[in-house]
């Protein structure tokens, strides 16, 4: 009986984990045998990209055990005076689902990561006073403390960022005027839509100096890097609400109710 439980497990792990494993082997594949690839070569490629992709899951996934704090933080400020946060019951979704898991969140999170990357070098550039130029964005050939500190501060502001705003939409928490009865979505689509564009765009200005082939070449082995990490951590994110539920609910202190056809009014049930 623990044996098949244990095989359906695993069978369900590489089920939801499988496009995230299938861009990760095939660019090792490529990396290692065949051509430079996500900025690698050679039998080398082997280690650096299983640690690259270990590390940067880890760095991804661990600040969702703060997840519980954040929570309790923000539920202080979000529940003022006539504000309230309500738990919308008919929006609860923490299902993983291909759409949502696969492709648009962990193009939402590559695009945020290269956001914030392009306002930190912009801000380089600007103390520095001198021009950022394409070394300054591809990896390096050899450790680079001060890019490994960077990329590290980069990777648990959007983990955190992104957990959070996840949370509330996956658990169908909505802010609840009470005196207007208005209900209203926190960060969907302003977290969704703007760092995916002003992201890749910010990006592709710092190749200017470059074609514009070697600069989606350059972008795209960027995403091919990113898109495993970030494939694990909204699985991860998704386990750890069917298991904390409750918890963080309740640390958000959010009411529960439903949301009436003309979305004006809203029936609420303290919890």
């Amino acid at each position: 009986m623990t044996g098949l439980f244990m095989k359906k497990s695993l069978v369900k792990n590489i089920k939801e984990l499988g496009p995230a494993l299938a861009i990760l082997l095939s660019a090792l594949v490529i990396s290692t045998f065949i051509t430079e690839f996500t900025f690698t070569f050679g039998f080398n490629a082997i280690w650096k990209t299983f640690f690259r992709f270990l590390r940067l899951s880890a760095l991804l996934c661990l600040p969702i055990l703060f997840l519980p704090r954040i929570c309790s933080f923000m539920a202080g400020i979000l529940n003022r005076r006539t504000r309230q946060l309500l738990q919308v019951q008919e929006e609860r979704d923490i299902a993983i689902r291909p759409l949502k898991s696969w492709i648009l969140r962990p193009l939402q999170g590559i695009g945020l990561s290269m956001l914030i990357a392009t306002k930190l070098l912009t801000a380089l550039q600007i103390y520095t006073q001198s021009r950022i130029t394409v070394d300054t964005v591809l990896p390096p050939g050899q450790f680079n403390p001060g890019r490994f500190l960077t990329a590290t501060a980069i990777a648990i502001l959007v983990s955190l960022l992104l957990s959070f705003l996840w949370t509330l939409d996956d658990l169908g928490v909505r802010h609840y005027n009470k005196k207007t009865h208005e209900v209203k979505m926190i960060g969907k689509y302003i977290g969704l839509i703007l760092p995916i564009f002003f992201g890749f765009y910010g990006i592709i200005t710092l190749f200017d100096e470059n074609s514009r082939l070697m600069a989606v070449q350059y972008i795209a082995q960027m995403v091919i890097v990113l898109y495993p990490p970030f494939v694990v951590f909204n699985v991860f994110h998704a386990r750890y609400l069917a298991n904390r539920e409750e918890n963080l609910l309740r640390r958000l202190r959010a009411a529960t109710g439903v949301i009436l056809t003309d979305r004006k009014e809203a029936a609420i049930a303290k919890a």
